[in-house]
């Protein structure tokens, strides 16, 4: 029998690719948004809370997300405080990323920073602002 995601997900601490799993629309949409105007780049997004025991399924997640373009990274580092002997991957990684097929990640929340270059998504980030510019009403929030 396999472990509920919660369940595995406390075990482990890998909460990452549920987020991921969960929200890949909005980030894909804000991927290709930020290469569309400033060109290659990655997506920083903050999770605000714990993280050990969501139910991703079911909980909605607050959470910043922003696009730093590759030659505002240094900054990023600076001011995220991230280890220095990691910086030159990932440079070269969000210099040579495919934009259409792929985008890159940076995780930040109550565990070490997740750095990721999301490959071979079924739908790519091109396709997830198409849907998002025609989903709007599905992703707007109102107030009642």
């Amino acid at each position: 029998m396999r472990a509920q995601d919660t369940v595995w997900q406390g075990c482990f601490g890998d909460w990452q690719p549920l987020f991921i799993r969960e929200y890949w629309l909005p980030l894909g949409h804000l991927a290709w948004q930020g290469f569309l105007r400033h060109g290659p780049g990655m997506v920083v997004c903050e999770i605000h809370g714990p993280t050990a025991t969501v139910d991703w399924s079911r909980t909605a997640v607050p959470y910043t997300a922003r696009f730093v373009p590759l030659a505002e990274l240094a900054t990023c580092w600076q001011d995220l405080s991230l280890v220095a002997d990691q910086r030159p991957a990932v440079e070269s990684a969000v210099a040579t990323y495919d934009p259409d097929q792929d985008a890159m990640l940076l995780l930040l929340g109550d565990s070490q920073p997740y750095i990721s270059c999301l490959k071979g998504w079924a739908v790519p980030p091109p396709e997830c602002s198409r849907q998002m510019s025609n989903r709007h009403a599905e992703f707007a929030l109102t107030q009642s």
